[in-house]
C-alpha cells in the first residue's frame, strides 16, 4: 500500500514529527510513503518516504496589473496542481495535515474519487479567519475521516463524519523509563516563546512563589520565538532568574535532569511535552487546556491548575518531593497510549475502513 501525506511546511512542529514516526511504522508494515509539501523543508526530521515539493506559494511583485492577475490565477490554479500531484502519486490513501492544507486538499479532490483522511493538530480556536473557519465547516464533512487529539476537539467537530481521537505517537527514546537518580531542582518549560504558550503569566506566577524556596530551584525555558525580548525584560524586572536557553534539539537531557515539567499554555490541543517527559519521571503541572485534560488525571499523575491557583500549586509541588515522585510514577501507566505501532495501527484501520 502507498500512503500520501500532505502538509504545507516541513518544519520542526508536532505534525511533522507525527508524519516522520508514522512513515517509519508504515515502512515496517511493508507500506511505502510519499510526502507532498508546499513550502520549505527544514531538514529537522528524517522521513522514510519520498519527498515531493510542490511550490504553491511563490512570491510576487506587489505592483503591476500583470503581477496581480498572475497571483490571482495562481491561487485558482493551485487546486488543479494539488489534484494533479495526488493523481501522479498513485497512492492508495491520502492523509492531510492541518486546517488550511486540509481545506485546500478537500477542494482539490472535490470532483475526484479520492478519499481523504484529514488530521487536526491545533486547537480549533487558533484558526481566527472567518473565511477559513467557514470553509472548514463546509468542507470537513467531505473527508473520509477526521483525526483529532482529544475528546473536546472531537465534540467540536461533530459536523464532521467519522471523527476519531488518535494520540500523537512517541518514538522509542521517550518510551523507555529511566531511573530518576540524577534529578535536580529544575522546573522545565519547553515550547515556543509565543503568546499562546503564556510565558508572561508563567513568569508572574514564579514571582509569587516564596523567594526562600525559589532560590533553591532553577527555572529553565527551552524555546525561541517572537516574544523573547519581551520575556527577557520581564524576567529581569521581576528578578526571577529564569534561564532562557533557546531551542533545544535534545530535550531528553533536559527531561532527565528536571524534577518538574510545567506547561502554562493558554491552549493546547495535545501538549507533546506532557507525554514526552513521562518516562523521565518528571512531575507534570499544567493549566487546564484540552490537551492537559486528556493526558493528566488531576492529583493522580499530574496537576491541573487554573491561572489563579497555578503559583500555589507549583509551590506545593516544589516543596513536596514525595508528591513529585508519586505523580511521576503514576504517569508511567500512560506510556502505552503513545506507542508508535499502536498509533500507526489506528491510522491503518481508518485507511482500510
Amino acid at each position: 500500500m502507498k500512503i500520501l501525506f500532505i502538509i504545507s511546511n516541513l518544519a520542526n512542529g508536532g505534525a511533522e514529527r507525527v508524519i516522520s514516526t508514522l512513515c517509519d511504522e508504515f515502512s515496517k508494515m511493508g507500506d511505502t510513503c510519499e510526502i507532498l509539501y508546499f513550502e520549505q523543508n527544514s531538514g529537522y526530521y528524517e522521513y522514510k518516504a519520498t519527498l515531493t515539493h510542490l511550490p504553491l506559494y511563490e512570491k510576487y511583485e506587489k505592483r503591476g496589473i500583470l503581477a496581480k492577475l498572475s497571483k490571482f490565477w495562481h491561487k485558482l490554479n493551485k487546486f488543479w496542481r494539488i489534484n494533479k500531484a495526488i493523481k501522479k502519486s498513485n497512492s492508495n490513501a491520502v492523509i492531510s495535515m492541518l486546517d488550511q492544507t486540509n481545506v485546500n486538499v478537500l477542494i482539490s479532490t472535490f470532483f475526484a474519487p479520492k478519499s481523504v483522511i484529514i488530521s487536526e493538530h491545533t486547537d480549533e480556536r487558533e484558526l481566527k479567519s472567518r473565511f477559513w473557519r467557514a470553509m472548514r465547516r463546509l468542507l470537513y464533512p467531505r473527508a473520509k475521516a477526521l483525526v483529532v487529539l482529544n475528546e473536546s476537539e472531537k465534540n467540536y467537530y461533530n459536523f464532521s463524519k467519522n471523527a476519531k481521537v488518535i494520540y500523537n505517537p512517541l518514538n522509542a527514546d521517550f518510551l523507555s523509563p529511566s531511573a530518576p537518580a540524577n534529578k535536580e531542582n529544575i522546573v522545565l518549560c519547553v515550547g515556543r516563546l509565543e503568546s499562546v504558550k503564556n510565558y508572561e503569566f508563567y513568569l508572574k506566577s514564579l514571582a509569587l512563589i516564596s523567594p526562600d524556596l525559589r532560590k533553591n530551584w532553577r527555572f529553565i525555558i527551552a524555546g525561541d520565538g517572537s516574544q523573547k525580548e519581551r520575556l527577557l525584560a520581564l524576567n529581569n524586572e521581576l528578578k526571577i532568574g529564569a534561564e532562557f536557553i533557546g531551542h533545544a534539539k535534545n530535550t531528553k537531557e533536559l527531561y532527565a535532569k528536571a524534577s518538574i515539567l510545567a506547561l502554562p499554555s493558554k491552549s493546547e490541543c495535545f501538549g507533546n511535552v506532557l507525554a514526552e517527559c513521562i518516562s523521565f519521571y518528571c512531575a507534570r503541572i499544567s493549566t487546564p487546556t484540552a490537551g492537559a485534560s486528556e493526558l493528566i488525571t488531576h492529583a493522580k499523575d499530574g496537576i491541573i491548575a487554573s491561572e489563579l491557583e497555578f503559583a500555589k500549586a507549583l509551590e506545593e509541588l516544589m516543596s513536596d518531593e514525595k508528591l513529585r515522585a508519586s505523580l511521576a510514577k503514576n504517569a508511567l501507566r500512560r506510556l502505552a497510549d503513545f506507542e508508535p505501532a499502536k498509533i500507526a495501527f489506528k491510522y491503518k484501520e481508518l485507511i482500510l475502513s
